[in-house]
């Protein structure tokens, strides 16, 4: 956004009636004066036609990892896909943007990827993405899932301006020593509207000033996905510290990432955390961060599981640790 500049004006005034040298007054008439009245010719007033602007959104620029990320390339890739998802013009169909995302990314499996654009998208909108986050969803030597957070704004038809935000599951695969998008897992499930009867606990989690949370994860807890008891385990934990949730299932890979275990936030019983007290994981990955002290606290309460840059009690404990949780928090119910 550029910053609007103000420029003085400078207004021109015509000879005074009266001019002062040095001293001395022009020596003014004594008699009659006979006034003249110079002829003047009117130039004809030209109106040219009247151009309206339409208003439109920023463009924005193509997402790069911070230098403190782990495992760079395969999230920039995931982040610029996800990004170009979830950006459009008005008159971008799901079929024509599917066609432009083959053209540009390589798609290996093209299975969905119609159906998947065309619930992310709003039909006759102008659409501009911005990557919040790129966090791992799981990780092999030549394949990974990358969630990507995306805030989205949009502009109608009609001008009026819209956001919400989505978690992308974006799968890539290495290829000839490439990194390539293989293909797009879930563009963060359809929009949930705020029940009228939304109860208690769950407005308490979503309205919560100590959390906050991707729009997929909202909905999770709208439709009612989110069990019981991880709606009062986030509440807990926002007692400790707060916090930013990434994920809760939609936009998460239903199964834990290349096994046939279903991960637990396919049933309502995790949630992954990106952001502990202000600061990002990654950056935080050091005794007494807020990261580790929440970590910790959890692991010595007695938590069923927790996934973070640390083992507290060694490999296969209630603690775990690998090169997918080195940028969050996985926390259960």
């Amino acid at each position: 956004m550029l910053a609007g500049c103000s420029s003085a004006t400078s207004t021109a005034s015509g000879p005074s009636s009266t001019f002062q040298t040095a001293g001395r007054a022009d020596p003014q008439p004594t008699g009659p004066v006979a006034m003249t009245t110079p002829s003047t010719t009117t130039a004809p007033t030209t109106i040219g036609p009247t151009t309206t602007t339409e208003p439109t959104l920023a463009s924005v620029p193509p997402f790069e990892p911070a230098a403190s990320e782990v495992l760079k390339e395969r999230k920039r890739l995931g982040g610029q896909f996800a990004q170009a998802l979830l950006t459009y013009d008005p008159e971008t169909s799901a079929e024509s943007h599917a066609e432009g995302l083959r053209a540009r990314f390589g798609i290996l499996d093209n299975d969905g990827l119609v159906d998947l654009a065309a619930e992310a998208m709003a039909p006759g909108s102008q659409s501009a993405a911005t990557v919040r986050y790129a966090q791992m969803g799981g990780n092999r030597p030549t394949k990974a899932s990358l969630m990507v957070w995306v805030d989205v704004e949009r502009l109608s038809p009609t001008g009026v301006r819209s956001t919400e935000s989505r978690v992308v599951d974006v799968r890539v695969e290495l290829v000839d020593d490439a990194w390539t998008v293989s293909r797009l897992a879930s563009a963060g499930g359809p929009a949930v509207e705020r029940p009228e009867d939304l109860s208690e606990l769950a407005a308490s989690v979503v309205d919560h000033p100590q959390i906050s949370m991707a729009d997929s994860a909202r909905w999770d807890i709208y439709s009612g996905h989110t069990t019981l008891a991880m709606l009062e385990r986030m509440l807990e934990v926002a007692d400790l510290m707060d916090y930013s949730v990434l994920v809760l299932s939609r936009g998460h890979p239903y199964r834990v990432f290349a096994t046939e275990s279903v991960s637990r936030h396919s049933v309502g019983q995790a949630m992954d955390v990106y952001e502990v007290g202000g600061q990002r994981v990654v950056d935080s990955r050091f005794e007494d961060s807020p990261t580790w002290t929440l970590a910790r606290t959890l692991f010595d309460q007695g938590i069923r599981s927790i996934g973070s840059p640390w083992a507290f009690d060694g490999f296969g404990g209630r603690s775990f640790t690998d090169d997918v949780h080195q940028d969050h928090l996985h926390i259960t119910s």
